[in-house]
């Protein structure tokens, strides 16, 4: 998809007259002139992107051949997979876009622990909660049809499903750091009130985190690696990492609502707020 998109760009840019570009004439620098930084002048010229380059009379555009090319499978991410409504808002700490993208994440996080053969909990353990951060949704559910591209767009960076298990103790950290930053999107069944930059009230399904219990979180490997200064993650008890990119899980999600004669829809529950704190 990234090739056929630089491609597309590329032949915008052909496409438009009276720009100009830079060409570095070639030199053939050694390797300890490079090291050294001993180069003092880079010469260039600038070549006018005019009329010049304009096919002959009959000549159709090379660039035109190019998209015609790739036009089939760019007309694919733009069929409907889905019909949203209303359009979900993004907005923290608790909004339409994010409720919607956790729960969905954590029904399909379920779904695929309890199907694929390539996953296994130990002891029989289910998936709590689904955890995903907002900087990795980067742009709002559209209003009416929606479209792989559209997907793509709220959801464009190579992130996979991940599984963790983190003991209380270290939930709580997780936690705890949330208030003294900003809470990240987490699906229902998680409850959490941030009184200033303090945990006024945590439950995990209905209640509160035990010391001595483990819970088992749906999530994305940049938020396991650290991603966002989430440290703590990095402390997990054990990690289960699939092959699911999380563009692709949200894709076959939408597509199975339709099938099933649904539509993207949401409900704003108070999962998380944050109250007495300043702007």
């Amino acid at each position: 998809m990234r090739r056929v998109l630089t491609v597309l760009l590329l032949a915008l840019l052909v496409s438009f007259t009276e720009l100009t570009a830079q060409r570095v004439e070639k030199s053939a620098y050694t390797s300890s002139e490079l090291s050294n930084h001993t180069i003092s002048l880079i010469t260039w010229t600038t070549v006018r992107m005019d009329s010049t380059y304009n096919p002959a009379p009959g000549e159709k555009l090379k660039t035109l051949e190019v998209l015609a090319k790739y036009k089939p499978e760019v007309d694919k991410f733009n069929e409907p997979i889905g019909f949203c409504p209303t359009g979900l808002e993004r907005k923290s700490p608790c909004g339409p876009m994010s409720c919607w993208a956790t729960d969905a994440f954590l029904e399909y996080a379920r779904n695929f622990a309890d199907t694929s053969k390539k996953v296994s909990f130990p002891d029989g353990m289910k998936v709590d909660f689904s955890l995903m951060n907002f900087g990795g949704m980067r742009t709002e559910m559209p209003k009416g049809n929606v479209s792989k591209y559209d997907i793509l767009t709220i959801f464009p960076f190579d992130n996979y499903l991940t599984y963790v298990q983190l003991n209380g103790r270290k939930l709580k950290e997780l936690i705890e750091f949330f208030c003294r930053t900003y809470p990240q999107a987490m699906s229902a069944g998680v409850r959490l009130v941030v009184d200033g930059y303090r945990v006024k009230e945590c439950t995990v399904n209905g209640k509160p985190i035990d010391d001595n219990e483990n819970y088992v979180i749906a999530t994305i490997d940049f938020l396991v690696d650290g991603g966002d200064n989430l440290y703590v993650m990095k402390e997990a008890d054990w990690v289960i990492r699939t092959d699911v990119k999380l563009m692709d899980l949200f894709i076959s999600y939408i597509e199975g609502l339709t099938a099933r004669g649904a539509n993207i829809e949401t409900f704003v529950d108070e999962r998380c707020k944050v109250v007495n704190r300043r702007k």
